[in-house]
């Protein structure tokens, strides 16, 4: 009789993490879309524009400081039903009150807020789990995937419809998802775990520098892709032949999220993210610097690649940090926080230096990754390596 995959035994949760990862991919499908649109219906000035955009990314941040306290009291369909609701009603603001840029940023934040605390929750349970690496995986996998159908979507909306359009789209495709995630019911241990966490955190050097290295590779990873499309145009590239290309990547290159967390779960974290920084740092380099479409088009495949590979590593590695999954939680949010520092980090560089210069900082901060790995390393790792010495 043909065995399933273990993952496949957490269905449930397969389905509400993939939904609670999807909402943060529907944020990332939005922004460069929106990203000209505010400018051009909305009359916002490319710094506004890039705050609106990025206002989702900065509450996922801040929802790791309400994380603790509402893991410990709600269950998790009680936080599906709060802050799915919460998602679903900030986005039908923003389609009629885009003009109101209070009222804009502010129901972005809460969006962002809301999607934190849905992704931490899923990500603790997931991490107490006994294949927390090939089910972060899986949820990665068919966020990214799904990320691919909702670009095309939200282009669709905001062409027909503008702003509104689009972020009406949003609420459906967030009231959706929502609707995926209720169905799941934690299981008797899971919520024992969350009164659990109610000790005081220990933030030693270890689980700082994982969460640390984490959030630093999400952004120098994202540097380039933030311009992405500024560099193909330059090369000569249209818009359609661009968009076509990093589509068709991005979907193909989720299939490298599922075996990142096969090769953590056989390998650990440690060789397969050292290998990946490398090669992220070498693929954005050669992208950033290309001077033909051909040379541009064969580097971004491994950049691209590598930011999908290393995303499930880290989240099981910061699962495997306490029994708890606390770290998990925390870590989570912070991670998907780097695609904000990515966007605005790269306007800051782009305007100061150029876009080459992208690329030095790239390398320069998965060096530093690499760097991040030594303290990150478990203590028997750690003895292991000086007793070698």
């Amino acid at each position: 009789m043909l065995k399933l995959p273990r993952i496949f035994r957490h269905s449930g949760l397969l389905l509400a993490g993939a939904g609670a990862y999807s909402m943060s991919t529907l944020f990332s499908a939005m922004k460069p879309i929106l990203l000209t649109r505010f400018a051009e219906q909305a009359g916002f000035s490319e710094s506004l524009a890039g705050l609106a955009v990025a206002m989702p990314f900065i509450g996922i941040a801040a929802a790791t400081l309400l994380l603790k306290p509402l893991l410990m009291r709600l269950t998790f369909r009680q936080l599906v039903v709060v802050f799915g609701g919460m998602l679903v009603v900030a986005e039908v603001l923003s389609a009629f009150y885009f003009h109101n840029r209070s009222l804009l940023l502010t129901a972005q934040l809460a969006g962002g807020i809301s999607v934190g605390v849905l992704m931490g929750a899923s990500s603790r349970i997931i991490a107490t789990t006994k294949t927390p690496d090939e089910i972060f995986g899986f949820v990665d996998m068919t966020a990214v995937f799904l990320m691919s159908f909702m670009i095309a979507a939200i282009g669709a909306a905001v062409g027909m419809y503008g702003l509104k359009g689009g972020y009406l789209l949003a609420a459906v495709v967030a009231l959706l998802f929502t609707v995926a995630m209720v169905q799941y019911q934690e299981p008797s241990t899971a919520r024992l775990s969350a009164r659990k966490a109610s000790a005081p955190l220990k933030a030693g050097l270890r689980p700082v520098s994982v969460v640390l290295m984490g959030t630093l590779f999400v952004t120098s990873s994202g540097l380039g892709f933030a311009y992405m499309f500024t560099i193909a145009l330059n090369l000569g590239m249209q818009y359609s032949s661009a968009g076509t290309f990093i589509g068709v990547l991005l979907f193909v290159s989720a299939l490298a999220c599922q075996l990142g967390g096969w090769c953590s779960g056989r390998y650990g974290p440690l060789r397969p993210l050292a290998s990946a920084f490398v090669v992220c740092a070498l693929g954005w380099y050669f992208a950033i610097n290309a001077n033909n479409q051909t040379a541009f088009i064969i580097a971004l495949v491994p950049a691209i690649f590598s930011l999908q590979f290393n995303f499930p590593i880290l989240l099981a590695f910061s699962g495997s940090l306490d029994s708890e999954g606390q770290w998990a939680a925390i870590a989570t949010p912070l991670l998907v926080s780097g695609f904000a520092w990515a966007a605005i980090s790269a306007g800051v560089i782009v305007e100061r230096w150029n876009v080459e210069a992208l690329a030095t900082a790239t390398v320069i901060g998965m060096a530093t990754c690499l760097l991040l790995l030594i303290p990150s390393r478990a203590p028997k790792e750690s003895a292991q390596a000086a007793s070698a010495a």
